[in-house]
């Protein structure tokens, strides 16, 4: 059943990339990330800055190998994927070292891992939306546990470095840790260094590196409101936490490894952080999993006060139904969701012949297009609030752009009116349009 799942979610991937599912925020950008990196250039054409200026992301960087070999948005994706199917895996080898019993470790892993891959929809959530940079820590963070256990301290320390490098807040990882060690195990000093090097790591990160890439501009990826939504904030809790039946927060001192995950969502005033719909919780939902583990093999999961009373079943029929209610969509459906169709096929087509035509140019391209091009000189069209359409430059020593590719049969985020866009170049002196290409609406700019 796993290998079934294996095979569905690499498939969906893949087809995403061919139906046009991906948009520049977020695989196109870091795609184009990798590939100027395995040109040499640590450089975001998208951003116009350092790649770090954004997100912190070194421990990405090694990807960019593969664009040596050949350049393809694919390598992010499939990344990202791959990184999703290890969790269940390294759970196992967690339970076999954690659990006496061969029995109840087994057991353990196929409850977990068919939440995962089935049922638990803010870590499918995280799968099926996009791509961070974090997305391809859970099977480090798990490893680096798994180091824990079996006291191989170098391999440890080594693993908990790379997590940095994933993002500016994986040292929340290191806090959660930090804070499992002082309260649970007799590691406490190492505990305590883990909390202190996680929230100095954060504040460096965040406060003074990216800051230095990115010239010391004002950040734009970093909404801050702790106190901003509280319902919505609470409502993230409940969904976040309900499926898990809320152990972690019972049995708190195993869930607080979780927590400081879970605090950098609720720490932002921007929605999409705390709503279990997009990937937010790829970080949270790994160690709210092995918090999971701990609890059961603890041995203090005992709820007696309920034993033989009336409210455990209902409270298993409101738990179920709630479960039910918030099932996320199935990998068959996702699968049938991206399949290709050939409209996708015969725009696809164009834009490999316009990309060798154009080779060398400075070009512009709607976001659902971008990923499918792997170029330097490359930015994406974006629509302001006088509905005016231009390329999204932060750079202004950028090469003015000589094309803009456009098309109507796919979705255009960032863009609110497509046509009002395309009219507006249509009746431009500045632009002419090649009329070669059907499927593509694709602008010259006239000298």
């Amino acid at each position: 059943l796993f290998l079934v799942h294996v095979v569905l979610n690499l498939a969906t991937t893949i087809l995403k990339y061919y139906s046009f599912s991906w948009n520049v925020w977020d695989v196109g950008s870091h795609s184009n990330m990798l590939y100027n990196i395995s040109k040499g250039i640590f450089y975001s054409s998208y951003l116009g800055t350092h790649n770090w200026g954004d997100h912190f992301s070194p421990s990405m960087s090694p990807l960019a190998l593969f664009y040596l070999f050949l350049p393809s948005t694919h390598w992010v994706t499939v990344a990202k994927t791959v990184a999703y199917l290890t969790v269940p895996l390294l759970i196992q080898k967690i339970c076999k070292e954690t659990f006496q019993s061969k029995e109840q470790a087994w057991n353990v892993t196929v409850i977990i891992g068919v939440s995962w891959m089935l049922f638990y929809a803010p870590a499918l959530n995280s799968l099926y939306f996009e791509f961070q940079p974090s997305a391809l820590a859970p099977p480090f963070i798990l490893y680096a546990f798994l180091c824990f256990q079996r006291k191989f301290w170098l391999r440890f320390w080594v693993t908990m470095i790379v997590i940095l490098g994933f993002k500016e807040h994986l040292g929340a990882v290191w806090i959660g840790f930090g804070c499992f060690m002082v309260l649970l195990t007799p590691n406490k000093k190492m505990g305590f260094f883990l909390i202190s090097g996680g929230i100095i790591s954060i504040y460096l990160i965040i406060f003074h590196i990216m800051p230095y890439f990115r010239n010391y501009e004002e950040s734009w990826s970093m909404p801050f409101g702790p106190f901003v939504d509280i319902p919505g904030k609470l409502i993230y809790l409940f969904k976040i936490l309900m499926p898990l039946g809320f152990l972690p927060l019972i049995f708190w001192r195993f869930g607080i490894i979780a927590g400081p995950a879970i605090g950098v969502n609720l720490l932002s005033s921007n929605p999409k952080m705390y709503s279990t719909g997009y990937h937010y919780d790829d970080i949270s939902s790994t160690l709210l999993m092995l918090a999971i583990v701990l609890i059961v093999s603890s041995g203090n999961l005992k709820l007696k006060f309920l034993e033989g009373k009336k409210s455990l079943q209902l409270l298993l029929v409101v738990w179920i139904s709630c479960i039910f209610g918030m099932l996320p969509h199935s990998p068959m459906r996702e699968l049938y969701a991206s399949i290709p169709n050939t409209l996708h096929r015969d725009i696809r087509k164009e834009l490999i012949e316009f990309d060798q035509f154009s080779k060398g140019e400075s070009i512009a391209v709607q976001t659902s297009l971008g990923p499918q091009l792997n170029r330097t000189n490359i930015l994406a069209i974006t629509q302001d609030r006088r509905g005016e359409c231009t390329e999204m430059r932060r750079d202004p020593l950028i090469a003015e752009t000589k094309y803009l590719v456009f098309s109507k049969y796919l979705n255009h985020y960032l863009i609110k009116d497509l046509d009002q866009c395309l009219e507006k170049f249509n009746l431009s002196k500045d632009y002419e349009i090649l009329h070669e290409y059907k499927n593509l609406y694709i602008y010259k700019k006239i000298n």
